[in-house]
């Protein structure tokens, strides 16, 4: 490759003050912390919720395997 010759010099320019001040970038507050069950407040203290049962009386149960296709 031929040689390119000498690099030219560039003057170097002080950078001009900004024209307006600016507010510097500020940090968002940190999120807060994940709720922990033994600290976290019941809905309702003192109350307990009543037990739903799992079937309905006087219903009968199914008889036989989930899906009859199968």
């Amino acid at each position: 490759m031929a040689d390119p010759g000498a690099i030219p010099e560039v003057p170097t320019n002080p950078t001009p003050a900004p024209d307006t001040p600016y507010d510097p970038p500020t940090v968002p507050s940190p999120a807060p912390g994940p709720e922990i069950p033994g600290e976290t407040p019941s809905e309702a203290p003192g109350i307990t919720p009543a037990e739903v049962p799992g079937t309905t009386p006087g219903m009968p149960t199914p008889t036989g395997p989930a899906d009859p296709v199968a």
